[in-house]
């Protein structure tokens, strides 16, 4: 058996919206995140406060015997055993069931359940379900794991070495649950390409018109290469030969939807507006791109730059990139009132004025952090601060 952490925070915002009966609670994320698992360590968290086993109804329509052909045979099934007092009902992967939307609808309405999905698509789950509910959703977006929690599973020594070797491994193998540093390479590449051969077939191609795996597969290769780089759907066409522009910003938007790929849009911080070219995109897992292209040592502070954004997003940022007087700031990371301003660099030794010279051009008062691997780190001109990556990416949020 795998081993297992908690997922704290998204047990914590589960138990935020629990016993919200007329709001059906959805989990989305890429395939294999651990969608499964965190509602196995929910339901173990209802048995140990007592509530009754025939209270929790949970259907995984990923097995066979839950292969139901339509809404109707579902909604039928799942009928027999609500009824008699409040139920929290557990669908996993609903979307494998042609009109799901109306049975999750249906039950809501017909029956007192505290109701809780999950899915791997962004649009089916948050498009249809949404018609019919009328913003009668709590949406949880569940991402791979931290760094924070790849460590819970595999320690270091406590070292800053140990720490250093377990971020190696981090950007190799990457925060899929399904692997870890004690499998081979070879396997752990083999089972992150098997992996998004699944995504695309399962939870791309049933829900798109896509003709050319060819174009599919060259376009998500080219991403993932260039991780960070801002590109257009017109670039990337005319870099790969396809004629059709439309189709890569179609291909690009499927990617999205079923999480592989994250795109960030440019910020322009003096005249406060989004712009809509040359966006960047990101890949939500290190270990897939490694596994796609391969891991180059030139590679590493690209890859920095990824985790540093994903580490951003799953701690409830919006996140940009931000463009000031021709230059470009890495991120611009917005929750509330609470705004940051990120550079993200492998080491500030002779490249100091490039990384602060951009963040210097802001003014206001709001944080400017440039995150490094070096490890001596000081306060720089103008209240810039300067902060190591693994300090970074283990503080508390």
């Amino acid at each position: 058996m795998s081993k297992q952490i908690l997922r704290t925070k998204y047990l914590e915002r589960l138990q935020s919206v629990r016993g919200l009966t007329d709001t059906v609670k959805v989990i989305t994320g890429v395939r294999r995140c651990g969608k499964t698992t965190l509602m196995e360590q929910f339901m173990d968290v209802l048995r140990a406060e007592g509530v009754p086993e025939n209270d929790i109804v949970y259907m995984n329509f990923e097995i066979i015997e839950n292969d139901f052909s339509d809404y109707v045979g579902f909604h039928k099934e799942i009928s027999k055993r609500l009824g008699g007092g409040t139920k929290y009902v557990f669908l996993d992967e609903v979307q494998n069931v042609s009109g799901w939307e109306k049975a999750v609808n249906s039950i809501r309405v017909e029956y007192d359940c505290d109701i809780y999905i999950t899915g791997s698509n962004s649009k089916l789950l948050s498009s249809e379900l949404a018609t019919l509910l009328s913003g009668r959703t709590f949406d949880i977006y569940m991402m791979p794991l931290s760094f924070r929690e790849f460590l819970e599973l595999n320690p270091s020594d406590g070292t800053y070495a140990g720490l250093e070797e377990r971020y190696g491994q981090y950007v190799r193998i990457g925060s899929m649950p399904m692997v870890g540093p004690d499998m081979e390479q070879a396997i752990v590449r083999e089972a992150l390409l098997g992996l998004i051969s699944r995504i695309i077939t399962n939870d791309i191609l049933p829900r798109s018109e896509i003709r050319d795996m060819n174009a599919m597969n060259k376009i998500l290769r080219f991403m993932m290469s260039g991780i960070g780089n801002q590109v257009s759907p017109r670039s990337i066409a005319h870099e790969l030969g396809i004629s059709n522009q439309k189709l890569v910003s179609s291909y690009l938007s499927l990617l999205e939807q079923a999480y592989i790929l994250c795109s960030v849009q440019r910020y322009d911080i003096s005249r406060k507006r989004i712009l809509k070219t040359n966006e960047k995109y990101y890949c939500i897992d290190p270990g897939m791109r490694a596994a796609m292209v391969g891991y180059l040592r030139k590679d590493t502070g690209r890859m920095l730059e990824n985790i540093v954004y994903l580490e951003l997003v799953r701690r409830g940022y919006d996140v940009t990139t931000g463009e000031i007087n021709g230059k470009e700031v890495d991120f611009v990371a917005v929750k509330g009132f609470d705004i940051r301003h990120y550079q993200v660099t492998e080491t500030l030794v002779g490249t100091s004025e490039r990384e602060f010279g951009s963040l210097k051009n802001i003014r206001d008062h709001y944080p400017k952090i440039v995150i490094t691997t070096d490890r001596n780190t000081t306060d720089g001109e103008g209240g810039i601060r300067e902060q190591n990556y693994l300090d970074f990416l283990l503080e508390d949020w």
